[in-house]
């Protein structure tokens, strides 16, 4: 299964040359071996297989399967977890998601065996990134938990704050933009008192995203560049492309400036194609896909976006899968198209409603309304406004319970001050008796001084 996948990945991507690879980087550390021992050279087979994932994956996984018999040999088990670790990671960037994990949980158990915890800490938070390109999200909730249970037991604040980032991730693709800022302000919070200025970028990343949900575009966008110029000094290729895909998200959606979007997601692909971000080509591939279907260039639209579908499916990247069908039935209600359009809108609803994307929901149920009343099929148009007005009497009941909740907070806050303002009144009052009864005290203490002087001088 996973030479398969591999096979189909490289052959979708065969304009990936060589070139791209640092070959010489390559060639150093396989000489760099024959000198090494222990520990050492299990670090550098790491990075050799590691170097190779670009070039050969199969060549990538003999590399590690060598620093787990040498460390093995060598009785230097305790990099077991490390090996395994790094191999899932590998297996992760394939898009091999079964093999990932089932070398992540290797890496668990022998990282508990050898109590390093740190390394833990990373491992189940992998574990949890990969159920959420699954889309199984209640999993990777779990495992992003149980790193927060380790970071905070054994007080390692950076994995505390990196298993706070990752649930946020999860909500936010929930829809669940309330949690998904605390949790990444909370991460936010840490990363300043750690003074890590890469991670507290990534972080106000996606608390940009958060608000340009919340309609704050301005505010998203200044967040974006903050956090874009830290990653290209401090050369993040990673985040660099990811923040290159969201600014050209922002200047597509909002500002409707196509030039500079396409820009954006052109420079994105680049290094992600470079860096063999399977996930990360997958979104930006389809976001392109809609620059060229606005622009009526829909050969192009339809290309890219069937280029993102094939590498969702290839990875099992089931947001990226619905991502995609989402767009290619817009794509095809523009063209009159409207029965292949709803194909592709109700293969994206079932998968959303297989895993939990209910941001997809109303979306699809305006579009189909569309599709239907082009139709002329009153009927499935009228199916479509009873969901659409169902799940709009569901919106004003929850808008009439958070009324009700403000109100009662309101009367709540209205009674403490209340209480408050009785309490300062008393504690006024008290602070006047405790003034007079120290001045009674000080005259009844003098008095008596004075009538003791008295007795005495009377008696002597």
């Amino acid at each position: 299964m996973r030479a398969n996948v591999i096979l189909v990945i490289l052959f979708i991507f065969s304009n990936q040359t060589y070139s791209q690879v640092d070959l010489s980087k390559i060639d150093s550390l396989s000489k760099l071996i024959d000198t090494q021992k222990g520990r050492e050279r299990v670090e550098t087979l790491i990075h050799l297989s590691e170097a190779y994932n670009e070039v050969s994956m199969d060549k990538s996984f003999e590399t590690f399967n060598q620093a787990i018999n040498y460390a093995e040999q060598e009785g230097v088990d305790n990099m077991k977890g490390i090996i395994f670790l790094s191999m899932g990671n590998t297996a992760s960037l394939s898009g091999d998601y079964p093999l990932a994990l089932d070398y992540l949980k290797k890496s668990v158990t022998a990282l508990e065996n050898t109590q390093n915890f740190l390394v833990l800490c990373k491992a189940h938070i992998r574990i949890g990134l990969v159920y959420k390109n699954m889309a199984e999200f209640k999993k990777a909730i779990e495992h992003f938990n149980l790193a927060s249970e380790v970071a905070q037991k054994h007080d390692i604040p950076d994995q505390q704050a990196a298993s706070e980032t990752s649930l946020a991730t999860v909500y936010f693709s929930m829809g669940d933009f309330s949690n998904a800022a605390e949790s990444y302000l909370e991460a936010m919070r840490i990363y300043k008192n750690l003074n890590d200025s890469i991670m507290y970028a990534v972080t106000t990343m996606n608390v940009g995203l958060v608000y340009w949900q919340w309609n704050k575009s301005d505010l998203a966008l200044k967040m974006m560049l903050e956090a874009k110029e830290v990653f290209e000094r401090k050369e993040q290729y990673a985040n660099l492309g990811r923040i290159l895909n969201n600014l050209g998200k922002i200047y597509y959606q909002d500002f409707n400036d196509t030039i500079q979007a396409l820009d954006y997601y052109n420079q994105s692909l680049e290094l992600r194609e470079k860096t063999g971000n399977q996930l990360g080509m997958a979104i930006v591939l389809a976001n392109i896909g809609n620059i060229y279907r606005d622009r009526k260039q829909f050969d192009l639209a339809f290309s890219f976006y069937e280029r993102s579908l094939n590498i969702s499916k290839v990875i099992g990247y089931k947001e990226g899968i619905a991502l995609a069908k989402y767009y290619l039935g817009v794509a095809y209600n523009k063209i009159g198209n409207f029965k292949e359009s709803n194909r592709y809108l109700d293969s994206c609803h079932r998968l959303a409603n297989d895993y939990g994307l209910s941001a997809y929901f109303s979306l699809i149920n305006e579009a189909k309304m569309i599709n239907y009343a082009a139709l002329n099929n009153f009927e499935a148009f009228m199916d479509e406004y009873r969901i659409f007005t169902a799940a709009g009497d569901s919106i004003k009941k929850e808008l009439a319970e958070m009324e009700f909740v403000v109100s009662e907070s309101r009367k709540s806050v209205d009674d403490a001050k209340a209480e408050l303002e009785k309490a300062n009144e008393k504690i006024a009052v008290q602070r006047k008796q405790l003034i007079w009864y120290r001045v009674f005290l000080a005259l009844f203490l003098l008095t008596g001084i004075i009538l003791a002087s008295r007795k005495y001088i009377f008696k002597h």
